[in-house]
């Protein structure tokens, strides 16, 4: 307790050279925080533009259909089969599915085309596409026959509101699957692939043209936190048959997309290394400076029978006690920042905004504000800075009281 209220009194009793260590650690911690959180944020943009707007972070096939994607290797998403999978507790939504292609065309143009039916309500919770319309309304009932059509497709139809979309396609089981459905609006995503070959169908109607009613091909789950996407997944693998279910997470339905994090993350953390590699050189010299500058006070000290290991004591509780200050006051400066880019993300525009929509994600850069991004890089900081105190301490406790006063 002496060590700790003697510690307490150093830090102040030089303010400038306080200010400086402390300024040292918080700018640190700030960076690395920022850094990351900018980083994260980009990951959560790249997920939620793919996943959770459209795939979904888990989906639920008949097995074998993931290998083979076909309308034969649907299934009938029965109410016991819904119970079960709602009886975990992460899961919020299903919305079922049914996709296959077919021919798109009108009067004048024709064009190949993904076929998704869709459920109308779940759906809103999914891909949303009532919040992506750019012109006409969205469906009223599962049982509607209306068409969604992507904007580029929409272009290259040349068609227009109102007009009448013709489906031609392979139905379930090799039944054939033709339909007369009128556009009742055209939808945008960020996702060029889906602009151009994108029809939505509501789900019954959508049954009905591919002759396989009751019948999905996905149920795509929707999470209340992404983090529960693997103990979900091994849950519902315990619950439904491996022998008539597969159960993918997002991972596994989009592993260009995982590595792609990966190998981005990985450079981050080099970037961030060599970030921590600055700062502890820093708060070396900053250290350094203050045990430097009190040479005489510890010779004395040394001289009267202190023992080296009270002086230990009290040069730790002061790295410690600046170390923690530091690290606090660097998460108080740097959550602001994320936060307020985190709710007024940066628009990109001109060249990142085109590489982005190549990549299906939205042209913005979002910070993170997940806590544990803080809470670590405070963590990592205060360790470096605990690291890079042990030369100076060490030196200090060494001391030759004589040689000490003498300098």
């Amino acid at each position: 307790m002496l060590a700790f209220k003697l510690a307490w009194r150093n830090i102040w009793r030089n303010r400038r050279r306080t200010i400086i260590t402390l300024a040292s650690i918080v700018v640190a911690v700030a960076l690395s925080a920022i850094t990351r959180s900018s980083q994260e944020g980009q990951y959560d943009n790249m997920i939620e533009s793919t996943v959770g707007t459209f795939t979904g972070y888990i989906q639920v096939h008949a097995n074998g259909y993931w290998d083979e994607q076909t309308l034969n290797n649907s299934f009938v998403l029965s109410d016991s089969l819904q119970q079960q999978v709602r009886q975990v507790e992460s899961v919020t939504t299903i919305a079922p599915r049914i996709e296959s292609y077919a021919l798109a065309a009108t009067s004048d143009q024709s064009r190949p085309a993904m076929v998704m039916g869709i459920d109308v309500e779940a759906e809103r919770a999914l891909s949303a596409p009532q919040n992506r319309l750019r012109e006409g309304r969205y469906f009223e009932s599962n049982s509607e026959q209306a068409a969604l059509v992507g904007h580029e497709l929409m272009e290259r139809l040349d068609a227009q509101i109102g007009d009448s979309l013709v489906l031609i396609g392979q139905g379930y089981r090799g039944m054939n699957a033709t339909g007369l459905y009128p556009i009742r609006g055209t939808v945008s995503y960020p996702n060029p692939q889906l602009n151009s070959s994108l029809v939505y169908l509501p789900l019954e109607a959508a049954q009905n043209f591919f002759v396989a009613p009751d019948r999905i091909t996905t149920a795509a789950l929707i999470l209340d936190d992404a983090r529960e996407v693997q103990p979900s997944v091994q849950q519902l693998r315990n619950r439904l048959s491996p022998d008539r279910y597969e159960v993918m997470s997002w991972e596994e339905l989009m592993p260009e997309l995982q590595q792609a994090i990966q190998a981005d993350r990985g450079s981050g953390i080099i970037i961030l290394m060599v970030l921590y590699m600055v700062v502890g050189f820093g708060i070396l010299g900053t250290v350094l400076m203050m045990v430097s500058e009190r040479t005489y006070e510890f010779g004395v000290m040394l001289s009267v029978g202190t023992p080296r290991s009270m002086i230990l004591k009290i040069l730790s509780c002061e790295v410690i006690l600046i170390s923690m200050l530091g690290s606090g006051l660097g998460i108080l400066v740097s959550l602001p920042i994320s936060w307020y880019f985190n709710v007024n993300p940066i628009q990109l525009t001109g060249d990142m905004e085109s590489a982005l929509q190549q990549y299906a994600m939205e042209p913005v850069l979002q910070f993170s504000v997940a806590p544990d991004i803080f809470l670590n890089q405070a963590v990592i900081v205060f360790f470096i800075t605990l690291l890079f105190s042990l030369v100076p301490i060490i030196r200090a406790i060494r001391l030759n009281p004589v040689e000490a006063m003498r300098g």
